[in-house]
Order: C-alpha cells, then sequence, then structure tokens
C-alpha cells in the first residue's frame, strides 16, 4: 500500500508542476492571458461552468440548424421527416466532469464480484430471469424497447411511423432533397435500385496521395444552404495516408477542443504511466492465485470480457489476447458462473491488495484533469466563435 502511495503521489506532483508551468505566475491571468485560477482543483467550478456551457451551446447550435434545414425542407414541400436526422440530445448540467470509476469496469468491488461476478452469465440461456433482472437493475442499465424504434422507418418511431409509411421513392426524394442527389444516391440509392458507394478495405493494398477506399459525396440540397448560410469552412478533411482504408468526409463547424485527439491521446498516457508499475503487482497477484497468463491491452484494462465470452460460448468462439480456459473448465452453465464469480473476488481482491483500485482511480482523474486544463484558452475562444454562428441563425430563421 505504500509503495501505491508513493507511485500517485510522485505522478500528481508532477501533473500539478505541469499545471502550474502552462498558467501565468499572475493570479489574474497573466501576460499570456491564461484564464484565471487555471491549474486549480479539477472540480474547481470554473471548469464544470465551462463544459456546461460548451454543452449547452452545442446543443443550441444543433437545434438551430435542425430548424432551418426543416425550414427549407417544407418550403419544398417537405412536410413528412426523417426524424432521425434532426435528434439532438437533451442538454443536462454536469455537476462534475470526471468520477473516478471511469477508468473502467472489468475490476468489481469485491462485494459486486461475490454475487455477480462480471455479470458475464447474464447472456446464457440457461440464465435466470430474475437475477438477469436484479443485475441490470444493480448496474442502472435500462432497456427502452419502444424508444430504440424498429429497424426499419429510419428513426421516428419504428415502421408505424409516418415516413416509414411512404413509398420508397418519396422517401428517396426526402433524402435527395436534404442533402443532395449526389449524397442520397449514395446512402440511399438503394431505395430506387441504386447501389451506393460501399467503403472498401484491403488487405493487399494502402492508399497514398490522391487515393481513397471512400470519399464522401459533397453535401447539396437544404443541409447545403443552411451549411452556406451559416459557416464559411466547409472542408474535405482527409485520413491519413497508408491505411488498408482511407476515406475522406466533409466538415463544416469549427473544430470542438473537446474532441482534440492530440490532447486526449496525452491524458491517456499521462494514465497509463501512472498505472504501469501497477499493473504488474496485479499481474502477479493473480498468478499467485493461479490465474496465470494475464496482460494488460492498449487500453490498460485486462481482457476479461473475451475471456469469460469463450467460456460460454464455447472454445475458439472469441479471437483475442486472452489466456486460454484451464482444461478443467465446467461445461454446465451452473459451473460456469460459479467460476466466473470466483475468478472476479480473486480478481477484485488483487485490486485491492495491490492497491491497484486506488491508483488506477487517482492516476485517472489526474489525467482527466490534464486535459481539460490543456483545451480551456481554446474551449473558450471555440465558444466564442460558436455564439457569433448562432446570432447569425436567429437572423436566418428571422428572415
Amino acid at each position: 500500500m505504500q509503495r501505491k502511495t508513493r507511485v500517485v503521489g510522485a505522478f500528481v506532483a508532477a501533473l500539478a508542476l505541469a499545471a502550474a508551468a502552462a498558467c501565468s505566475d499572475d493570479a489574474n491571468g497573466g501576460e499570456d492571458g491564461a484564464p484565471e485560477g487555471a491549474g486549480e482543483t479539477f472540480e474547481a467550478p470554473r471548469l464544470i461552468d465551462m463544459v456546461n456551457e460548451s454543452n449547452r451551446l452545442l446543443f443550441e447550435l444543433e437545434s438551430a440548424e435542425s430548424r432551418i434545414v426543416k425550414g427549407c425542407l417544407e418550403e419544398d414541400g417537405f412536410t413528412v421527416h426523417d426524424e432521425l436526422f434532426f435528434v439532438s440530445g437533451e442538454f443536462e448540467p454536469e455537476d462534475e466532469l470526471v468520477r473516478a470509476d471511469e477508468w473502467g469496469s472489468w475490476l468489481p468491488s469485491v462485494e459486486e464480484a461475490s454475487q455477480y461476478g462480471f455479470g458475464s452469465w447474464r447472456f446464457d440461456p440457461e440464465a435466470d430471469p430474475d437475477e438477469v433482472e436484479a443485475y441490470m437493475a444493480h448496474k442502472g442499465f435500462e432497456v427502452d424497447s419502444e424508444a430504440m424504434g424498429g429497424p426499419e422507418g429510419g428513426g421516428t418511431g419504428g415502421t408505424e411511423s409516418e415516413f416509414a409509411a411512404l413509398d420508397p421513392r418519396e422517401q428517396f426524394d426526402w433524402y435527395t432533397a436534404y442533402q443532395g442527389e449526389a449524397a442520397a444516391l449514395d446512402e440511399y440509392g438503394y431505395l430506387i435500385g441504386e447501389e451506393g458507394t460501399e467503403p472498401e478495405a484491403s488487405e493487399d493494398e494502402v492508399y497514398t496521395g490522391d487515393e481513397f477506399s471512400y470519399m464522401q459525396p459533397e453535401p447539396g440540397g437544404c443541409l447545403r444552404e443552411m451549411i452556406d448560410a451559416l459557416y464559411d469552412d466547409l472542408r474535405l478533411v482527409e485520413d491519413p495516408e497508408g491505411g488498408k482504408s482511407r476515406g475522406a468526409y466533409w466538415y463544416y463547424r469549427p473544430d470542438n477542443p473537446m474532441d482534440d485527439g492530440e490532447a486526449l491521446e496525452a491524458s491517456q498516457v499521462l494514465f497509463h504511466e501512472g498505472i504501469a508499475a501497477v499493473q504488474n503487482e496485479l499481474v502477479d497477484c493473480l498468478a499467485e492465485h493461479d490465474r496465470h497468463g494475464w496482460e494488460f491491452g492498449e487500453e490498460s484494462s485486462l481482457p476479461v470480457t473475451d475471456y469469460f465470452f469463450e467460456l460460454y460460448e464455447g472454445e475458439g468462439s472469441v479471437v483475442g489476447d486472452h489466456p486460454d480456459l484451464p482444461d478443467d473448465a465446467p461445461d454446465d452453465y451452473e459451473g460456469k458462473k460459479a467460476f466466473e464469480i470466483a475468478f472476479a473476488v480473486d480478481l477484485a481482491e488483487c485490486g485491492d491488495e495491490t492497491g491497484y483500485r486506488e491508483t488506477a482511480e487517482e492516476a485517472w482523474v489526474a489525467s482527466q484533469e490534464s486535459f481539460y486544463v490543456s483545451i480551456e484558452t481554446a474551449t473558450y475562444a471555440w465558444q466564442e466563435e460558436v455564439k457569433a454562428i448562432l446570432a447569425e441563425a436567429q437572423e436566418v430563421l428571422e428572415s
């Protein structure tokens, strides 16, 4: 436990120094323009407010875009819509940005492991429905079949929706009015007997230069009218060269710093560095419980899901980097469930004994702090840009 404390203490201290170095010595922001208070406690209202404001603005932007496009469609005589294209999640303010248990769900508590294992047993046909329901309630899982809609109908309530009741040609005409003929043919050409462009992946060929396995058609129709009215940066973004599949896709909104891949990757590197030492201790602890062959993957988790999928579905049912099942692994449902629970308890106890759980929780929170602090200045600039776009959208809607 003392070793764990030293590892995390050094890691958090390093992050604190890095955050302090990134900010001005001046408490009021300094000459570099860093926001007041940058580098303070992660749960400070400043950062929570920043993220909530970004989420609110994004919700308003999506809503405004949808209203403009719908208005355009209805002016052209299209009054029945595929509502999937106009769905945006409700804005709900966050009280906190990060919860310590978000680093992974593969390591249950000892109490949960003793009762439920990993919950993999619930997929077996012999699982007791009442036990499955109890587990789902324990995990807070909800399944709303009505909200999911059917396999048809474009997300407007399933096969009974007004849009699904249209004939295929009418549906295709709507998609054409929405995004232009080229894009409609690409995605929905099957409605009129035309084949769209399927993204391809080659086992041998790599794509370089101006070679692509898929290139998205340029948007047209009412979508393009909205883009031209609000944005001046419609751009084709190309995937990097050298892959066995490579696409090019159209973007028009300003890049949201919350989606900054480099910043996200940097925070993940910090997380991996913060738990590297204790990962070895956890694997050693499992070996002491006669659970051999385990290794952490790129996502800093153990492949327990694949391991138990193979237990319940049979050897060779999943391809992964998990250890082989023991030769004496049970082949009946009750035996498999007992095996799963026993393994889960061993893993959970090792998580406590080695300090892995606490180390991962602290390292995760620290890595997320580094992410939000790193994008703070860019986020405030993005918010101002979105506010200007919203003002333009209001003028369009009122015209």
